[in-house]
């Protein structure tokens, strides 16, 4: 964003390119004696950069021919810092230290051309071997800072550390307040007076400082960004004009820069605290260094008064307003142009910054506040602000603006740019507005010399600041004075209490005893619901045991049936297997009588079988054979199914004598088995008059849990009657508690009022008394001395 590179030094870059070779006239083991510019660095510079910085082609504005223009500078101010080589942008562009880098995109110069450059730079830049070095000037104060203590400050922010509040310029006639600022860190405004710049603290309105300007008229007001240094410029019109920075701690003047033929009417100093800023009717804008108050460089761009200048809190741009409506951003640290900002129509009367840097604001005649972005220099906000005219803007830490005008009126903005609050019109125009360093205030100033302080969230106006304070001795003797009232005021305030604080302590009792009653019901409640929720539980407990009683109940008549089937069955079965024997025996007998019978006609068959065999054997003739054969055949087919009848019967004789063991040994477990099922019978018709007892036994007690639940839930409704009577008796003492302690608060604030108004004026009277004994004016006041001790 912030890239724009042009101007001094920006083309060294076709004679730097030609770095090959070592430059002409020097002795490539370096140079002897002392290093200066005639014998040693005019042949470097010659050779690396006269292609574009001679005395025909000045690129931006730097001729490094001769030994006095090189250390002139070119448009963007010095080159060269005898004795600080680390100082020196030359140096820093050709070591590639800083932007833009020489040659750009390309290798450094060699080494040795550079070390000639650094040593002649450190041994004071001479001119010829015969030249005097003379002494850098060095700062009276450490002003530069490291990156990481911008902003806020490391330790505690500055105050006022036993200044002086003796006015330069007692009880001076009260003007217009043209200038005024708030310390970004501390509670902390300065206010310019007339010759003089009061320091007042912003968290009980006490003057705890004054700066005197005898050079004339404070035109403008600024702290440092870290708000150590406190700078006002201004002087004599068509005479005189400078800024001067002081010490906000100690009061001391640490610089004054610009010695100007005419007024200062804005000025700035640096972030680093290395630069100050300022113009005026010169039309010019000038770049001090606060070190030694040197010029750094200058713009000449404005057409008008230049009326406003301010630094981005990131210390790299600088924002320029005219009296002709120009509003300009430079680089801060070169002077060149960054934006040509385009949009007001009538004087520039303020700028501020937003605290990140990124957006201007600018008020003007033209009635607008305007914001702008820095990317591309962009309008991203136009603001009606203030009838007749804007004549004050300024960015709070938080980033809401606050602005003031000639319709009189102050206002407060949010960030985005919608108002927030107007506060009391003054009784003419509103000059200035700032912004306290915690954004809980709102200080504004007009022409007639009145400043106000308001809180920044209601609009309450809380103070009135005296740009014209009396002098100390003055204002010693009204402080005690004051003290005397203010003391006999808060002591009968505090004897107007007492009878309140009475009935607030007897309400609070009364409300303490609703609150014990309440407590005491509802603790009871709760314990009810306590032994209903155990009653629940035991009922529940109750209804499952008759639920189990009930299942055993019908468990037992199950197996008493069951039993009783049983039995029946085993006697029946003793009748059934007697019978069953007898058939057993009957088949048993029939099995033997037929296989008698078949052994008999096997026994009857056999002379047969044998005659048939004799016959065979007896037979002469083949014919004999083969018929005696056959009928051998015949015989013994007949056998063997003789045979198998016998085989047959034998094993029916088997099974009948087995089935009739098996009848036998039933027949003699049936009766053993008939009494098993009589007992068991017996034992489980016993069973269930003893499980119906227990049904009986488990009914009762649930209805006995019932009852007791019923009755505990009966006695709820009481005690929840007991605790609403306790909760209203409570709501009733509480309402009578809160208009007694409002009635003892609205005389407490009086007196809290009057008791704070004591330790103030108690503070600032030995604050004065301090001071006058110690300005010599003058012993202040014992302690016993005192009115009202």
């Amino acid at each position: 964003m912030r890239s724009k590179l042009a101007a001094v030094l920006s083309c060294l870059t076709c004679a730097l390119a030609t770095f090959a070779a070592p430059a002409p006239g020097r002795a490539a083991d370096g140079p002897k004696g002392k290093v200066n510019f005639q014998d040693h660095v005019a042949p470097v510079l010659r050779s690396r950069c006269g292609s574009c910085h001679n005395a025909d082609k000045q690129k931006g504005g730097l001729n490094l021919d001769t030994y006095g223009t090189a250390m002139q500078g070119g448009g963007s101010g010095k080159v060269v810092e005898p004795g600080d080589p680390d100082g020196s942008t030359l140096l820093a562009v050709v070591t590639h230290k800083e932007e833009p880098k020489m040659p750009p995109n390309s290798p450094k110069i060699p080494d040795t051309e550079i070390e000639v450059i650094r040593k002649w730079i450190e041994g004071g830049a001479l001119e010829t071997s015969g030249s005097v070095a003379t002494a850098k000037a060095r700062p009276k104060f450490e002003f530069k800072l490291d990156a990481s203590a911008m902003g806020k400050p490391a330790g505690q922010p500055a105050m006022p550390e036993g200044l002086s509040t003796e006015p330069f310029i007692p009880q001076a006639k009260p003007g217009a307040v043209v200038a005024m600022a708030a310390s970004p860190w501390a509670p902390l405004v300065a206010l310019a007076g007339h010759k003089q710049v009061l320091l007042y603290r912003t968290t009980d309105y006490h003057l705890v400082g004054v700066l005197p300007f005898p050079e004339g008229l404070i035109y403008t007001l600024k702290f440092s960004r870290n708000g150590d240094l406190l700078l006002a410029g201004g002087g004599r019109g068509g005479q005189s004009g400078l800024a001067v920075a002081w010490d906000v701690k100690k009061g001391t003047r640490v610089f004054e820069v610009g010695k100007e033929y005419d007024i200062v009417l804005t000025a700035d100093i640096s972030p680093d605290h290395g630069l100050v800023a300022l113009g005026g009717p010169s039309k010019i804008v000038r770049v001090y260094n606060t070190a030694d108050g040197s010029l750094a460089f200058e713009m000449k761009k404005h057409t008008e008064w230049v009326t406003a200048v301010e630094f981005s809190p990131d210390g790299a741009l600088l924002a320029t307003g005219d009296r002709n409506n120009g509003l300009i951003v430079w680089e801060a640290q070169t002077g060149r142009e960054f934006h040509d900002l385009r949009g007001h129509t009538a004087f520039i009367t303020d700028v501020s910054w937003r605290p990140d840097s990124n957006v201007l604001a600018s008020s003007s005649e033209d009635t607008t506040v305007k914001l702008w972005e820095m990317e591309n220099g962009g309008n991203i906000k136009n603001i009606g602000a203030h009838g007749g005219g804007a004549l004050s803007v300024q960015f709070a830490r938080d980033g809401r603006i606050v602005t003031a005008g000639r319709d009189r009126v102050v206002r407060l903005w949010d960030p985005n740019g919608n108002k927030q609050r107007d506060f009391e019109a003054f009784n003419d125009l509103a000059l200035r507005a700032v912004m306290t360093h915690d954004n809980t205030k709102v200080i504004g100033a007009d022409f007639s010399g009145e400043v106000r302080v308001w809180d920044a969230k209601d609009g309450r106006r809380l103070a009135t600041l005296a740009v014209n304070p009396a002098p100390l001795a003055a204002r010693l003797e009204q402080a005690n004075r004051l003290l005397v009232a203010a003391r006999a005021e808060a002591e009968s305030l505090a004897r107007q209490l007492g009878p309140f604080q009475d009935a607030a302590g007897k309400a609070q009792a009364t409300a303490a005893g609703a609150q014990g009653k309440l407590a005491a019901a509802e603790q009871a409640l709760a314990k009810q619901n306590a032994t209903i929720a155990g009653l629940d539980a035991a009922m529940k407990a109750k209804a499952a045991a008759a639920g189990e009683a009930r299942a055993t109940l019908q468990a037992a008549e199950q197996l008493a049936a069951q039993a009783a089937a049983a039995q029946k069955a085993a006697d029946a079965a003793i009748a059934q297997t007697a019978q069953a024997e007898k058939a057993a025996t009957d088949a048993l007998n029939a099995a033997k009588a037929a296989a008698d019978r078949a052994l008999a006609e096997k026994a009857a068959h056999d002379p047969a079988l044998q005659a048939a065999a004799a016959a065979l054997k007896a037979a002469g003739t083949p014919e004999a054979a083969a018929k005696a054969a056959e009928a051998l055949s015949q015989q013994a087919k007949k056998a063997a199914e003789l045979v198998q009848a016998v085989a047959a019967s034998g094993e029916r004789v088997s099974s009948a004598h087995r089935e009739l063991a098996r009848i036998a040994a039933a027949r003699a477990a049936a009766p053993g088995s008939a009494n098993a099922a009589r007992l068991a019978a017996r034992a489980a018709a016993l069973a269930v008059p003893t499980a119906r007892d227990a049904v009986a036994r488990a009914d009762a007690e649930k209805a006995g849990a019932d009852k007791a639940l019923a009755d505990a839930r009966g006695k709820v409704p009481a005690l929840t009657a007991l605790a609403a009577a306790a909760k209203k008796e409570l709501d009733g003492a509480n309402a009578a508690k809160a208009a007694a302690d409002k009635a003892l608060a609205d005389r407490r604030g009086p007196l809290d009022a009057a008791t704070a108004k004591v330790k103030a004026l108690q503070a600032e009277a030995d604050a004065l008394a301090v001071e006058k004994k110690r300005s010599g004016a003058g012993g202040g006041l014992a302690s016993a001395d005192r009115p009202g001790s």
